[in-house]
């Protein structure tokens, strides 16, 4: 006779993501297909929409998906805080997607409601500097995670979601305040060397954990670093400078390399981003700066997220792309001649966008 089937197991983990855009939904399909993780997704715009016909998915990683779901999609943070029976949720993991705008969408409030302090793992999959600042100080005894995100992923109206960049990514703990307010290496409690030193191993437990589950859910490459911030500003060199520079000029890539404006703005702006990591002890490598200002043809017509905000009046990410690296360059010494100016011209920009949202 048979053995009887064993049951089915449950998830090892609850996560709760917040911004499902192309890359928030690619990043829940690839927990859920884990098979590790019981994934809530919050969704503010376009909820009523998807909880009706779920996402649409066309992927490099995935293949076609028609009206793909999550375990359970909720309109806000606050509803996802509760289960059906209205019990809190107390969840392993919050995975935050949104755009890093701390002026007008801080972080901290977004996520209060689903965070239980001493417990809940933050993964910020989000562009800029010094953006873990701000968790950090909210829950002290929280482990916060950085995620350095390479994919290309947008969402077409009304619930397409199209994937045409491979998935990679690299992940790591968080083990003090960012280079942006200060050093940051591991902080030193009261408790002594020794508590400082086993804390410091669960954090990078928790983030091995969430690498592990990525990797099983079929992303490209995700992959445990050391160190994050340097990580941090190896995607700065991109961000920085042609997301930057092509919201400014209004070009896309393949404009600004053909323009020239690569060996006069981009290259000159990599080579300062390269100066502040270096002085605040996460050097890059030597080549970096030239791969990455080549690794594109002159002929991608690609439009870089900053450049989309601005032509759509939606605000944009200045602050931490340009504003946060910049305090670190000036507390260390760190000379920036151009991005001093791009960052300028960029806050008239941001500005006049205010303005139109207050008519």
């Amino acid at each position: 006779m048979a053995s009887p089937a064993a049951p089915p197991t449950s998830p090892a983990y609850r996560v709760c993501l917040i911004g499902s855009g192309g890359v928030g939904t690619i990043a829940s399909l690839v927990l859920t297909k884990s098979g590790q993780a019981h994934v809530t997704a919050v969704l503010r715009s376009k909820f009523q929409y998807v909880s009706e016909h779920g996402w649409d998915i066309e992927s490099v990683d995935h293949g076609s998906l028609k009206g793909w779901r999550p375990h359970r999609v909720v309109g806000s943070a606050s509803e996802a805080a509760k289960d059906e029976q209205g019990e809190k949720i107390e969840y392993d993991y919050v995975v935050v997607c949104t755009k890093q705008l701390p002026e007008c969408n801080p972080v901290t409030a977004m996520i209060e409601p689903v965070m239980t302090a001493g417990r809940t793992t933050v993964v910020l999959i989000q562009n800029g500097m010094g953006i873990e600042d701000e968790v950090l100080a909210a829950w002290p005894t929280n482990t916060v995670v950085s995620s350095v995100s390479h994919i290309g992923s947008g969402v077409e109206e009304p619930n397409r979601v199209v994937q045409v960049g491979k998935d990679v990514s690299k992940m790591g703990p968080h083990h003090g305040p960012s280079s942006v307010y200060g050093s940051s290496s591991t902080t030193t409690s009261e408790s002594g060397p020794d508590a400082d030193s086993a804390a410091k191993t669960a954090r990078i437990e928790k983030a091995a954990a969430f690498v592990k589950m990525y990797n099983a859910g079929g992303a490209h490459v995700c992959e445990l670093v050391d160190d994050i911030e340097a990580a941090r500003w190896e995607k700065l060199l991109w961000n920085g400078t042609f997301n930057t520079v092509c919201a400014l000029t209004r070009t896309d890539v393949g404009e600004i390399q053909r323009s020239k404006g690569r060996e006069s703005l981009l290259l000159p702006m990599m080579s300062e981003i390269w100066n502040i990591a270096k002085a605040a002890d996460h050097p890059l490598e030597d080549t970096i700066v030239q791969w990455m200002a080549y690794r594109l043809s002159d002929d991608i017509k690609y439009r870089p997220s900053m450049l989309l905000d601005l032509e759509n009046s939606r605000p944009m990410e200045l602050e931490v792309i340009l504003g946060n690296p910049l305090k670190v360059a000036k507390r260390l010494g760190v000379s920036t001649p151009v991005m001093d100016v791009v960052y300028n011209l960029l806050k008239v920009e941001a500005w006049k966008i205010d303005q139109l949202g207050r008519k």
